[in-house]
C-alpha cells in the first residue's frame, strides 16, 4: 500500500492498479457483485452461520490488535453481535450457556465485567471458532482503558495510600 505523499492517505487505485476505464471498472464491479450475490444465495445455513461467526471473530481481532480503544466496540457489543450471528434470543442463548439472563444483559450493556468461565463457555459454544483468549483479550483491553482513564477511582484510592516513595 502506498501513501499519498501530499495527504498521507491511502488510495485504493495505488494498492492494486487495474488499468480499466471508469466504465470498464463499473461493469467489472457489477459482475463481481452479481457473482458474490449468487454465491451468497447458494450457501447453506451452516455456511451462513460460519461466515457470520468469522465476521464477528475478525472484527474482534481488529479491535484487539488496534492501538486505540474503541469505546463503542466493547465486550458487550461483540457478545450481542455473536448472539445475533447465531440467531438466538438472549433468553435462549443464556439457557444454552447456563448463565442468568439478567447477568447476560448486564454484561452486554457494559454494567458487569465477564469472568473466565464465560470466556470458556463462549469458546465452547462457538465450537472453538472464537477462542476464549480472544474474548478475554477484548475484555482486558476495555479494563486497561478504564484503569488508565478513571480519574474518580484514582481520587477515591488516593486516601488509602498513606505514604509514597520519594521523587528523584
Amino acid at each position: 500500500m502506498r501513501k499519498n505523499r501530499i495527504s498521507g492517505e491511502l488510495s485504493a487505485d495505488n494498492i492494486y492498479p487495474h488499468g480499466l476505464s471508469k466504465e470498464q471498472k463499473a461493469t467489472a464491479d457489477k459482475e463481481m457483485a452479481a457473482f458474490r450475490m449468487e454465491r451468497w444465495k447458494n450457501m447453506t445455513k451452516e455456511d451462513h452461520l460460519r461466515a457470520d461467526l468469522l465476521q464477528v471473530k475478525y472484527k474482534m481481532e481488529d479491535v484487539i490488535e488496534s492501538l486505540e480503544y474503541h469505546g463503542t466496540m466493547h465486550f458487550g457489543y461483540f457478545l450481542s453481535a455473536y448472539i445475533r450471528a447465531v440467531q438466538k434470543k438472549q433468553k435462549e442463548f443464556a439457557a444454552e450457556i447456563s448463565i442468568d439472563e439478567t447477568r447476560l444483559s448486564r454484561i452486554i450493556h457494559n454494567k458487569e465485567f465477564p469472568n473466565d468461565e464465560l470466556f470458556i463457555r463462549l469458546e465452547l459454544h462457538s465450537n472453538n471458532t472464537i477462542p476464549a483468549l480472544s474474548w478475554f483479550l477484548l475484555a482486558e483491553k476495555e479494563k486497561a482503558h478504564n484503569i488508565s482513564t478513571n480519574k474518580e477511582l484514582r481520587k477515591r484510592e488516593k486516601k488509602n495510600v498513606h505514604k509514597t516513595i520519594a521523587k528523584r
